[in-house]
């Protein structure tokens, strides 16, 4: 049998900077890359901590490969980054944009997490919802991404398959029933307007975490806020955050 490779799109691939020992792992969403996250790594870089955004199997290569990935592959490609984070930062904080919060979450109740922050976490997906139960594999368009500040372009695939979306879903089905069994830090930041994933869901999120925790919202931007007019104060927000997780004495 043929295993196909598939070329990493240009600009898609996951970056690393090293800084201190306080180690961000930023991941992005479902049909992101590290791409959509940049712009904050950049910042947390220049802050001084030691930034790694690895890249989902299955995202920013080929929507056949997206068709033949899962949910349990893509923390897969998380733990991996959440590893060499280990291997030279004292700290490992994981910083999650949409699908990416979600994954966070699973981080933080498998106690892989020192804490955590979720940006938009999706713990709904109200326009995916109708393929929850649709058995037939195929790809459906996508919409343009939810960013309010014009002219941003980010990296996605124009069809996603109906297979990926069942996995998304069913990775909300596995991590929203346990958000009240986290207890990492946790810096809950949401999007006041979201086209994708209702901000009440991180309100609610806020209110069930059994941990200390923190809400900021974000006025200016839409779901992909990494990308978006906030990018500068989710930096700011996150590296604020981070220090005082580090900084805090241990119980």
């Amino acid at each position: 049998m043929t295993t196909i490779t598939y070329p990493v799109i240009p600009g898609a691939g996951a970056f690393y900077y090293e800084g201190n020992d306080i180690g961000i792992l930023l991941c992005h969403g479902f049909n992101g890359t590290p791409q959509s996250v940049c712009d904050v790594g950049i910042a947390l870089m220049e802050k001084g901590f030691t930034v790694f955004a690895p890249r989902l199997k299955g995202h920013g290569t080929d929507p056949e490969e997206f068709r033949q990935s899962t949910r349990r592959c893509w923390y897969e490609s998380m733990e991996a980054g959440i590893r060499l984070l280990r291997e030279r930062c004292r700290h490992v904080i994981v910083v999650g944009q949409s699908m990416g919060g979600t994954l966070a979450m699973k981080a933080a109740l498998a106690g892989q997490a020192d804490a955590i922050v979720t940006i938009n976490a999706a713990l709904s997906v109200p326009g995916y919802a109708c393929h929850a139960t649709d058995d037939v594999c195929r790809f459906i368009d996508e919409d343009e991404p939810d960013i309010c500040a014009p002219g941003v372009y980010e990296i996605v695939y124009d069809k996603v398959p109906t297979s990926a979306i069942r996995e998304l879903l069913a990775l909300i089905e596995e991590v929203r029933p346990m958000a009240a069994e986290v207890t990492v830090p946790t810096c809950v930041i949401h999007s006041a307007i979201d086209n994708v994933v209702p901000p009440e869901d991180s309100m609610w999120l806020y209110e069930t975490v059994q941990a200390p925790k923190q809400r900021e919202v974000l006025e200016q931007s839409y779901h992909v806020a990494t990308m978006d007019h906030d990018r500068e104060r989710l930096a700011d927000v996150i590296g604020a955050f981070c220090e005082q997780v580090a900084t805090a004495p241990k119980m």
